[in-house]
């Protein structure tokens, strides 16, 4: 008997410990707590976009964002002309969390995110805290009319991963497996329907990003397949399956935590630049011949209806650790 009560308590122990090892909510960020959670960024685009950040007053006053029911909407100008001669961008929304992270699991449900729009640039992201060593983790990202997410990597010093494709659902992105800014960075390509308007058509979906000493691994769900423990507040990354992205240290060269440091939020829209705009825009997509027009950057001052899609609304933001 003394035995088996013994052999309880220490299953019992066990059992406790298993628990208390599950990850904590430590941050949730919805429509109570947005526009004191976020700074709203009024800065030069450093992608040089042809973008004009606007401030929350301005944001909030012009429409750009607010409340809608339980949902935070963050959208672009969709009414102003630009002539196509002026120097001036599109007025949008970049913002960036006060707080800052270390390790842990980040996940996004977004009811919307910008559509599949020739010359948009979107991206949910996050990126070192402060002026430290440079480390960025694009979690959902992507341009102009395409249908699948980017995610990728950026970091300041040696950093490289090569998964096996039997470890990730997604596919190399034009075999980027460097992460040194002076590279495009190590990127995976997501499955069909991960972003724009086919995500938006299945009532949009989770992006999920798990970040500790070893790898940092990157879920994509659409809203028909989020699962149940996500749902229920009490994720467990270890029942989800593959990643649709596994940059891990066993499949690559990269000390992580020297080259990711805590890092900040971030929601973007730009337009043009490096990623929509030049040879994107001609050679990378059917931007150029689908919209008549020779330039991003044209299309983009003149043509404020085609962004009307170009929203992001979100459900929450949560961090665990």
């Amino acid at each position: 008997m003394h035995s088996q009560i013994t052999a309880f308590t220490i299953c019992t122990f066990i059992f406790s410990c298993s628990l208390t090892s599950a990850y904590t909510l430590v941050h949730n960020y919805d429509y109570t707590n947005w526009y004191t959670s976020f700074a709203f960024q009024n800065l030069p685009d450093p992608t040089q976009g042809t973008v004009e950040y606007i401030a929350l007053a301005e944001a909030q006053s012009s429409g750009l964002t607010r409340i809608i029911g339980n949902q935070v909407f963050m959208g672009v100008d969709n009414t102003t002309f630009i002539p196509a001669t002026s120097s001036a961008g599109r007025k949008s929304i970049w913002i960036e969390s006060n707080d800052e992270f270390l390790h842990g699991l980040l996940i996004g449900d977004f009811a919307h995110i910008p559509g599949s729009d020739c010359g948009s640039w979107p991206g949910f992201w996050t990126i070192r805290n402060g002026q430290g060593t440079y480390g960025e983790i694009d979690i959902l990202e992507s341009f102009s009319d395409n249908t699948i997410a980017f995610s990728t990597l950026h970091t300041a010093g040696q950093c490289t991963f090569n998964a096996p494709s039997s470890t990730q659902l997604g596919t190399p992105n034009e075999d980027d497996y460097d992460c040194n800014l002076s590279t495009p960075g190590c990127s995976v390509k997501g499955p069909a329907g991960s972003y724009g308007d086919p995500f938006n058509a299945g009532g949009g979906g989770v992006y999920a990003m798990q970040w500790t000493s070893d790898f940092i691994k990157i879920f994509f769900f659409p809203r028909s397949a989020i699962p149940a423990d996500i749902i229920a507040g009490n994720p467990d990354p270890t029942q989800w399956g593959l990643p649709t992205a596994n940059f891990d240290t066993a499949f690559g060269d990269c000390d992580i935590d020297a080259c990711f440091p805590p890092q900040t939020i971030y929601f973007d829209t730009t337009f043009c630049g490096g990623n929509a705009g030049g040879a994107s825009w001609t050679s990378w997509t059917d931007c150029s011949s689908k919209t008549g027009l020779s330039t991003c950057e044209e299309y983009v001052r003149t043509q404020p209806g085609a962004f009307d899609e170009a929203y992001w609304l979100v459900n929450s933001v949560k961090v665990y650790q």
